[in-house]
């Protein structure tokens, strides 16, 4: 799963990254663990040799958009394009080093990249319809291209009435004909306020993160408010410290979990976990069912799959293990037409 972090240059996002990555990144690529404390919870009852958990792959390689005599957004978005998901990361701390302006607006920030996404997907379908025209009657038709062409007219008259390719209702057909256009309307998108460390925990008071947040609210975008220079600090800081990081800007917990957590909610997949020697949490798309589950461990599991046996997280916590569960009857035997729920931890029962 692959995350971009886009941002004007001083909006904080490179920091953000250093705070993510806990300064492990290579290149500006880093590869962190969901977080999840529900896998650390059956570690500790399972106790196995080896762990593995989900994880999340952050970009801070993408460029900023061009810093001359006005934004252009053309280099940002093709690498945009490469990420499953993009974090937005607006400035609301005052800096002498913003380009193109120094007034604090994250609502016009936000709004340049979105109107950018949507400029970007437009131009894109209305070249291959451009294309799609000169082929459609010709000996280089393809049967599907008229098909794609009535795609393409639809997705073409939502952008142009001011919605996204989400909105667009599509078959799954649809979707795997379309899917290499990699429509950056189409993507999870995560905003992520920077705000002054001294409003942590009062941001709502701040005007211009009020309007920011009525406007994630109307199109429905995940907002969150943080530091990125404290989180920086906080995650740098040793395990003792970390109380009283908190502590000094009066805050429970640290923010970076929860935008964490809420990229990870914007890709539509739940955990579910296998246990033993080697126990592991893997990603599965909400409503996915066990035979997707098998395939996603390994093709033979999904090949040769007889039962799936099923014991949900709150069960094998509250009973210690996958021996008292099934002994106290909270384990069940599930078909491959099963829908896994978030949490599950499974066995798959197969022979090839």
């Amino acid at each position: 799963m692959k995350v971009g972090l886009i941002g004007f240059a001083a909006s904080g996002k490179s920091t953000l990254f250093s705070a993510i990555s806990r300064g492990s990144a290579r290149d500006g690529v880093a590869s962190v663990p969901a977080p999840d404390d529900r896998l650390n919870r059956i570690v500790d009852i399972v106790k196995p040799k080896k762990v593995v958990s989900v994880h999340i792959e952050w970009h801070d390689d993408l460029p900023d958009p061009q810093t001359e005599d006005k934004p252009s957004a053309k280099a940002t978005l093709t690498a945009a394009r490469e990420m499953e998901a993009l974090v937005v990361v607006l400035r609301l701390f005052d800096t002498p080093f913003a380009p193109f302006h120094s007034a604090i607006d994250p609502s016009r920030d936000l709004r340049f990249f979105l109107d950018e996404f949507a400029l970007s997907d437009l131009q894109a379908v209305e070249n291959r319809i451009e294309r799609l025209h000169k082929q459609i009657g010709t000996h280089r038709e393809a049967p599907s291209d008229k098909t794609e062409m009535l795609s393409l007219e639809r997705i073409m008259k939502a952008l142009n009435s001011g919605k996204s390719v989400a909105d667009v209702e599509a078959s799954n057909e649809d979707r795997q004909r379309l899917a290499s256009f990699s429509f950056l309307t189409q993507k999870p998108v995560v905003v992520a306020a920077n705000v002054p460390e001294g409003i942590l925990g009062r941001e709502t008071s701040d005007q211009g993160y009020a309007r920011l947040a009525e406007l994630c609210t109307g199109l429905n975008l995940p907002l969150v408010a943080l530091s990125a220079t404290f989180e920086h600090e906080h995650a740098m800081a040793e395990e003792h410290e970390k109380a009283e990081y908190l502590e000094l800007v009066g805050l429970s917990e640290a923010r970076l979990e929860s935008l964490q957590q809420a990229v990870f909610g914007r890709f539509g997949k739940q955990l579910f976990y296998t246990v033993g020697d080697d126990t592991r949490s893997w990603p599965l798309p909400i409503g996915g069912s066990a035979l997707e589950a098998a395939g996603i461990i390994h093709s033979d599991l999904a090949r040769g799959f007889i039962r799936a046996e099923v014991c949900h997280y709150e069960d094998f916590v509250e009973c210690g293990g996958w021996q008292p569960a099934h002994h106290a009857g909270r384990t069940k035997l599930e078909g491959r037409e099963y829908r896994l729920k978030d949490g599950d931890v499974i066995n798959i029962r197969f022979k090839v």
